[in-house]
């Protein structure tokens, strides 16, 4: 099996050239996303706030079921509302399906600008990427409910699943899970330092105010595809 390392600089470097070229359009993009997303979300109703979490646990604390059944029973009331919230959920995986459809074709020629051609997917490929997505997540929050520490040793290794499973649509789920697995070998601290710097970048966006915050978002899709382009030669 070869045996690729991540240069972070170089997958900065690279980020930033298509950055310049296509970062703006997928910034607007990011931003409609984010407008329509928040729309919904404000329509499909409330859901369970900080407050209602901390009444919840006080009530458990001293034993008060009643209070707790009575929670959750004005909570369960919202949920039917929140129609709106699973539609943003379902845009936000769309979006960053075909996001990562076109990254990659930009990046190995397939696309020469942007173009809503990356969505054309077909539907088994959405399907099967948001559910890689979900498990990731899930192994995530396993993770950090062990510790902080395994959480910052396995998400590494995952990260790049959801791209894998986007660029092979015929792979399985588990396969797909597995291959980021297999690339991300002796990689872990590397991918874990290039995490660092995407939050940074984040953070410099946020402090740039609005499209600020969503060109930095363009800038970490592309750090992820060239991370990705990296390290795929592992898997030959």
């Amino acid at each position: 099996m070869a045996n690729f390392t991540l240069d972070i600089s170089g997958a900065l470097s690279t980020a930033w050239e298509y950055a310049k070229k296509y970062g703006l359009l997928i910034a607007v993009v990011y931003l409609l996303v984010g407008i329509l997303t928040t729309g919904l979300q404000s329509i499909g109703g409330s859901s369970l706030g900080m407050q209602d979490s901390q009444a919840i646990s006080e009530a458990i604390g001293r034993g008060d079921w009643e209070s707790v059944g009575n929670i959750a029973q004005a909570y369960s009331g919202s949920v039917g509302s929140n129609f709106g919230t699973m539609i943003g959920s379902i845009l936000g995986t769309v979006v960053s399906v075909g996001l990562y459809n076109l990254a990659l074709g930009l990046m190995d020629g397939r696309f020469n600008e942007v173009t809503f051609d990356a969505f054309k997917l077909p539907f088994a490929t959405y399907l099967k990427t948001f559910v890689v997505s979900f498990i990731v997540g899930v192994i995530g929050i396993v993770a950090i409910l062990c510790c902080v520490v395994p959480f910052l040793f396995v998400a590494p290794r995952l990260i790049l699943a959801p791209v894998y499973q986007v660029e092979h649509p015929e792979a399985g789920i588990f396969e797909s899970i597995g291959a980021a697995w297999k690339m991300t070998a002796d990689n872990t601290f590397s991918m874990l330092g290039l995490g660092f710097v995407v939050f940074g970048i984040c953070i410099l966006g946020f402090l740039c105010c609005c499209i600020g915050l969503y060109f930095a978002q363009a800038i970490e899709l592309f750090i992820l595809i060239a991370a990705y382009n990296q390290l795929k030669g592992n898997l030959q």
